[in-house]
């Protein structure tokens, strides 16, 4: 069965079970776990955002734009604020350079598939969420940043946010972090190919690091690229004297992680609870065991994992590192490579216990569970091979640009390498936005078509979700099923 089959089946299922109460409504078609039912922009105004160049509208906002007025991305996001939220629509393609962080206020649907073309890439600034009920959706970031920032950062009050379909490399910290944020879904998503942090470490490619108070979180049919580690980290007490941050949930499920270092994947939240079902993790160049090699998945502080149907690659026989170098060796980028050792966590095969991809399960210490852990959000389970070719097919913003055709590819062929510098995938984001004469975010052949000039908050197309968002899914799931099918778990297990 095709990618596209399945996904359209998916689709179908969760439109058709539904509840009947706005309260319980899912953000958008497919949208699952923690974060999901934001309610984000309902009810609120358009906020169209028409030019790329960065105007400092969040430093003195000035008076509140109306909808539909011409404005830059902070402009339209400082008038979403200012009117108690608001859709983002995007008549323009191309890449925002941002001057210095940009933040997302509540009640905010930043909507990156509407933008014409290839769509929007931001560089520069990080895209800061501190508010509460808010999506992003079809956006890539592609670094520019300082020598410590996030690309995307979710902090305290932030609450009940989703980000899909988001393309994130070149950063030089953390890919998608969060501070004191609670009720989270990343999915369907790209995080990884970081570059040099200018730190005292060689690389720091560390994507998600979930920390002080961050609860409630769901990562699911991600990407992972060159990272060194937290993919994630789940260490919800760090910086916190008192014991508000136990007990934390977490679910990290039909996630594909390659050319790691020795631990990627950390979950060590004191009392804490998660599930990790149908990831794959494929080692590359930079994978190794090291003097004390930890699992592919580890925790501790008595968190208590359930595992199911994880893979994690063999680098060969036994699962060796990749590399013959000394301890402490550098190559010609000055990037810490390990030596030729046993990696813990390798799990190649289904028949091998599920245990064996985890590192030293200790009672009292890192836990593991016998059945799925309760209290956190069930997802659409998938067979891992079939979870593993939806990603490769349909992660990140789409339609993919040059650098996730390049880490498609590098996945496919077990090749790329952690980076000092960004390299030159010469990305082009260009395209002309289809006529809205009257600013409400809704093409106007696409209303003629669905029945004349519409209301975006009416319900015509939908008796839950409003026109607007019934455009702004269409749009998606075009972009869904024009992407190629990619038969990844053949190309990388020869279909074992």
């Amino acid at each position: 069965m095709h990618v596209r089959q399945v996904l359209a089946g998916l689709a179908l299922c969760l439109m058709l079970s539904y509840p009947a109460r706005a309260e319980a409504l899912p953000a958008f078609p497919g949208a699952e776990g923690f974060g999901s039912l934001t309610t984000h922009a309902r009810g609120k105004p358009v906020f169209r955002v028409t030019r790329l160049d960065d105007v400092d509208a969040q430093q003195s906002p000035g008076p509140a734009r109306g909808p539909g007025e011409s404005a830059g991305l902070r402009q339209a996001l400082a008038a979403a604020e200012a009117a108690g939220g608001g859709y983002i629509v995007f008549d323009v393609a191309g890449t925002i350079r941002l001057r210095r962080p940009v933040v997302v206020p509540s009640n905010v649907y930043v909507a990156g598939q509407s933008a014409p073309g290839s769509g929007i890439a931001i560089v520069g600034g990080t895209v800061i969420v501190r508010g509460r009920d808010v999506v992003i959706r079809n956006i890539r970031h592609r670094g520019g940043l300082g020598a410590t920032a996030d690309a995307f950062l979710i902090e305290e009050p932030a609450a009940n946010v989703v980000l899909d379909h988001v393309s994130v490399s070149f950063f030089r910290d953390g890919a998608v972090d969060a501070i004191g944020a609670k009720d989270i879904t990343i999915q369907w998503s790209h995080m990884g190919d970081a570059i040099d942090a200018l730190t005292d470490e060689p690389y720091h490619g560390l994507p998600n690091l979930l920390r002080t108070r961050t609860d409630r979180v769901t990562i699911h049919h991600c990407y992972y690229t060159h990272v060194h580690s937290r993919a994630p980290q789940f260490i919800p007490d760090s910086y916190v004297k008192d014991d508000s941050a136990r007990n934390g949930l977490i679910e990290f499920s039909h996630n594909v992680v390659s050319n790691y270092r020795k631990y990627p994947s950390s979950f060590d939240a004191p009392d804490g609870k998660g599930n990790a079902i149908g990831n794959l993790y494929v080692p590359g160049r930079y994978t190794h065991g090291g003097a004390e090699p930890r699992g592919t998945i580890g925790g501790s502080k008595n968190f208590t994992i359930f595992v199911k149907d994880n893979i994690a690659l063999s680098s060969g026989p036994d699962c060796p590192g990749h590399d013959n170098k000394a301890k402490g060796a550098r190559d010609d980028h000055h990037i810490l490579r390990g030596k030729d050792a046993a990696v813990a966590g390798c799990r190649p095969s289904f028949s091998l216990p599920e245990t064996a991809i985890l590192h030293k399960p200790t009672p009292g210490s890192f836990n593991v569970a016998d059945q799925r852990i309760a209290g956190i959000p069930p997802l659409t389970y998938q067979p891992l091979p079939q979870a593993v070719n939806a990603v490769m097919a349909r992660f990140g913003a789409l339609p993919h640009d040059a650098t996730d055709q390049r880490l498609q590819r590098e996945l496919l062929t077990r090749t790329g390498a952690w980076k000092l510098t960004m390299p030159e995938d010469k990305n082009v984001a260009a395209g002309q936005a289809a006529p809205d004469n009257d600013g409400d975010g809704m093409p106007d052949a696409w209303e003629k078509k669905h029945g004349g000039d519409l209301d975006p908050h009416g319900h015509d197309l939908h008796e839950q979700y409003e026109n607007l968002e019934v455009y702004l899914q269409g749009r998606i799931d075009e972009l869904v099923d024009a992407a190629a099918d990619v038969n990844a778990w053949e190309r990388l297990t020869g279909g074992r």
